[in-house]
Parts: structure tokens; C-alpha cells; sequence
């Protein structure tokens, strides 16, 4: 578990945990809220760290405490998350109060981490708060969750609700660079997610190489008429076209209208905002043609919500966007 990304995204998270430990303000339960990919999880296991570190200088990074829990091996802590079905169950919490029914092998604090306790049904929830009430004072947990409305109030009501802020474009862009991916390949994983870790799965899946590539010779024949946009899908889309996943055919349609919106960054004089750094703007569009296409493209990412012909779709797509 690797916090640097955290202490540099989610600085006043930090100094607020740090500070509730150092002036004794501490509380039992910890509601972890926002965005995905604002560093929750990670979060939850610094806070962990603060708890459970051996040395002064907190979290040291070093002991025996804070090794076990950068290696997720610590045994004090019990991380639960949805199930196969999408949902915290009432299992889960059941094995969980058993958990700490038990006597623990070492002696200490113990930390749970509940992530997306949004999706727990409502037996789960119910089962949760009784275990909340018969916590001991050398317990603590933390709850995620990307939708805090989700959440029944009497849950909302015994934590401490923490906000995140969204990490900024740019600092996920380097984060991805730090780690030897390209520039504009960092900037396309900004656009499809803005989990770094997520984005690094991302960066290693082919199919979605594939489609940054077949994304810019579309762009390519649409702009420039030296092929037809169709016949560069037929050639180059072939696994795009027989993609069961509706995440891959949410993200083409996202990477079309960003490709497009560069053009419009590019008229603009807003270079830095552009995305596919080795695609030639320089095309006779004005921006209020280019804000309409946009929006032609965009029609079709609610399509994909239900049981359409993709490649009849897209070939329509195609044609409105090429006129």
C-alpha cells in the first residue's frame, strides 16, 4: 500500500487524521466520501497506520505494523467489499462481528474497512449498526463510498463523514508518466478514468490499445477523406465490433467525443487541454460545427444502454459525423 499519491491528492484528509490523533479526537467510525478514484481505500489504510505504528513519528513506514499493512497482511485489520452479486451482505457483516467476537492472537487496536458500504442491503445495513453498537473502544472502522445519498441516515449518523476532492486532471496525468507511460497515453487514461489504479489496468489492456489506435484513424479518415471512417472500422474495429462489455463501447464513444473536442480546444488556442497530442487539427471546421458533432456522437452513448446492433450503430454514427 503505496500513500505517497495520497498524501500529495488528499493533503487536508491527511493533516485532519493527523491531527484528530494527536489531539486525542478521535471517534469509532469513519465515513469516507467521494469521487471514484480519490484515494479512500488508501486512505483508510493510513488511517490504519496512524492507529497501529509502533515509533513516535507516525506512520513510520518502518515497523513491523506499518510493513504488515503496505503489505495488506496486517492481522488486525478486515477489509470487507461487495460481493460477486454487487452487494455487502448480511453474510458479510456476520462473519465480520465474528471476527471480533473472537480473542485476537495479538493484543491492539483492530481496524475494519468496509469498502462501497452504499451497495449493503438493507439486512446488511441493519446488521452493521447492531455490530456498531457493540464495538469496544479499541476498535475502529472506516466506511467508503462513491454515493453518499445511498447510505440509510442512521449509518450517516454514528460516523464522522470525510469528504475527498477529485484529484486534478493534471496530477493524474503525471502520476502516469512518473510511471513510464506516454504522455499522450497518459492523458487518454485521465479521460477514462480518474483512479490512477485503475488507469494503470487500463494502460496494460490491449483491447483498449487497440482502440486509442482505431480512434485516431477514424478521426483521421473523418477529417482528412482519405479513407471512408467505415471501412477504417471494418478494418481496424474488428474486436471493438464483437465486444460483449458495454465499458469498451462507453469508452470508444468517450474517446470520439475527446478526440473532437480537441479540435475545438485547438481552434481555440487552448493547446494545453488537448488530449491526442499526435493528431493533426488542422482542419477547415468551424467550432460551432465541431460543438454539433460533439453532441451526435454523444446521442449514441445512451444507445449502448440497451440491446442495439453496435456495428450498425456505429456505422450510423459514422455517417452522421462524416457529412
Amino acid at each position: 500500500m503505496d500513500f505517497s499519491t495520497l498524501l500529495r491528492t488528499q493533503a487536508k484528509v491527511v493533516k485532519l487524521l493527523n491531527n484528530s490523533l494527536l489531539k486525542n479526537r478521535l471517534v469509532g467510525i469513519y465515513l469516507f466520501e467521494g469521487a471514484k478514484g480519490t484515494q479512500k481505500i488508501e486512505a483508510a489504510y493510513y488511517f490504519a497506520s496512524l492507529l497501529m505504528c509502533e515509533r513516535p513519528n507516525k506512520p513510520c513506514g518502518e515497523c513491523l505494523s506499518c510493513k504488515r499493512i503496505k503489505e495488506g497482511k496486517h492481522p488486525r485489520i478486515f477489509f470487507v467489499e461487495p460481493g460477486g452479486k454487487g452487494s455487502i451482505l448480511k453474510s458479510q457483516i456476520d462473519d465480520l462481528e465474528h471476527e471480533f467476537s473472537r480473542v485476537s492472537l495479538e493484543e491492539g487496536i483492530r481496524v475494519f474497512i468496509i469498502k462501497d458500504i452504499d451497495k449493503a442491503t438493507l439486512e446488511a445495513s441493519n446488521r452493521l449498526l447492531k455490530f456498531l453498537e457493540e464495538t469496544s473502544s479499541t476498535t475502529y472502522g472506516i466506511l467508503t463510498t462513491e454515493n453518499l445519498q445511498n447510505i440509510i441516515n442512521t449509518i450517516k449518523s454514528r460516523s464522522q463523514i470525510i469528504s475527498f476532492s477529485k484529484v486534478p486532471r493534471d496530477v493524474v496525468i503525471e502520476e502516469y508518466t512518473k510511471r513510464g507511460i506516454k504522455e499522450e497515453h497518459s492523458r487518454i487514461l485521465s479521460i477514462l478514468t480518474n483512479d490512477i489504479n485503475e488507469g494503470l489496468v487500463y494502460s496494460k489492456d490491449e483491447k483498449i490499445t487497440a482502440m486509442i489506435e482505431l480512434v485516431k484513424a477514424i478521426g483521421e479518415a473523418i477529417w482528412f477523406k482519405e479513407k471512408e471512417p467505415i471501412l477504417v472500422l471494418n478494418e481496424m474495429g474488428k474486436t471493438l465490433l464483437s465486444e460483449k462489455d458495454k465499458m469498451y463501447h462507453n469508452m470508444f464513444i468517450d474517446l470520439m467525443a475527446t478526440m473532437i473536442n480537441d479540435h475545438i480546444y485547438y481552434k481555440l488556442n487552448q493547446k494545453n487541454e488537448i488530449t491526442f497530442t499526435s493528431v493533426d487539427f488542422d482542419i477547415d471546421c468551424e467550432v460551432k460545427e465541431l460543438f454539433t458533432i460533439v453532441e451526435k456522437v454523444l446521442v449514441y452513448k445512451q444507445k449502448i444502454k440497451y440491446n442495439v446492433n453496435v456495428e450498425l450503430m456505429y456505422m450510423q454514427m459514422l455517417i452522421e459525423v462524416a457529412r
